[in-house]
C-alpha cells in the first residue's frame, strides 16, 4: 500500500515579476556570504507554523524534513536557536526533521555528533541527504548516529544496471543493520519503484509521485488522505 509518510520542504526564491528563481542559482551565492544561515531559521520557524496551522485545522500533518546548511554547525547557539523555535511554536517534534547533506557531516564529526545528540534529546530526528556522494559514505555509517539516510538520486538513476542494484540492495541492507531507515531520492519510474520496494527501502520521494507543490496544494492532499485515505506518495516531496 502506498501511503503519504513525509514531505520535505524546499526553499523557492519568487521575484516581484513572478518568475521563480531555482536554489540552485542562489543558494550557493547565500553560502558564501552567510545569509544561507537567515534561510534555514526562516525555513525550519515558517515549516513548524505551518504544521501548527494545519493542526488548528483539524488536519493530522505528516513529518516535514526541513534543510539546515553545513554553515548553520560552526554557530555554537543554533541547537538552541532551533529548539527555541520549535518551543516557541508549540508543536511537536515528531511533526519535523532535520536534514543535512552528506558533506556537511565530513567537515566536523565531533560537532555533528554533538549536534544530533542534543536533537535527539528533544525529539528531532536526523537525515543525512545526498547519501553516496561521499568518498567515504560506509564509514560514515559508524560514526554519526542518524535516523534516516537518503539514497542519492544518481543510484536510482542507474537501476536496471545490474550493479547498481546489488550496491543499492546492500547499502539498504547496512543501513538496516544499523537500524537506519532509508529512503531513496529522485524516483521517477514504475520500475525504479518496483526495484526499491523489492529490497525493502523504507520510503520513496520523487516525480513518481507528484512534483514539488505549495503549501495550500499540500493541505489539500492532507486532507484527502484523512478523509478517504486514498493512495499517494510515499514521502512525496512538498
Amino acid at each position: 500500500m502506498q501511503k503519504l509518510i513525509g514531505a520535505e520542504a524546499l526553499v523557492r526564491w519568487r521575484r516581484s515579476d513572478g518568475i521563480i528563481v531555482p536554489p540552485y542559482q542562489f543558494v550557493p551565492l547565500f553560502e558564501r556570504n552567510g545569509f544561507i544561515n537567515k534561510v534555514d531559521r526562516y525555513m525550519f520557524e515558517l515549516v513548524c507554523r505551518q504544521q501548527m496551522c494545519w493542526l488548528k485545522q483539524g488536519l493530522i500533518p505528516v513529518p516535514i524534513s526541513v534543510n539546515m546548511s553545513r554553515m548553520c554547525l560552526y554557530d555554537p547557539h543554533i541547537v538552541d536557536e532551533y529548539i527555541g523555535i520549535l518551543n516557541g511554536s508549540g508543536l511537536s517534534a515528531a511533526y519535523i526533521k532535520l536534514e543535512l547533506t552528506e558533506s556537511a557531516f565530513f567537515e566536523n564529526i565531533s560537532i555533528m555528533n554533538n549536534v544530533i545528540e542534543a536533537l535527539h534529546k528533544v525529539g528531532i530526528k536526523v537525515l543525512m541527504d545526498d547519501f553516496g556522494t561521499g568518498y567515504s559514505s560506509m564509514m560514515m555509517l559508524k560514526n554519526v548516529a542518524i535516523d534516516v539516510l537518503k539514497l542519492d538520486k544518481s543510484f536510482v538513476d542507474d537501476i536496471g544496471d545490474d550493479r547498481s542494484e546489488k550496491i543499492i540492495s546492500n547499502i539498504i541492507y547496512l543501513a538496516h543493520s544499523l537500524q537506519i531507515e532509508v529512503t531513496a531520492e529522485g524516483v521517477e519510474t514504475g520500475e525504479q519503484f518496483e526495484f526499491l520496494k523489492s529490497v525493502g527501502c523504507d520510503y520513496i520521494q520523487g516525480y513518481y509521485f507528484g512534483k514539488p507543490q505549495p503549501a495550500e496544494d499540500f493541505a489539500a492532499l492532507l486532507q484527502k488522505e484523512f478523509y478517504d485515505g486514498s493512495d499517494a506518495g510515499a514521502d512525496k516531496k512538498g
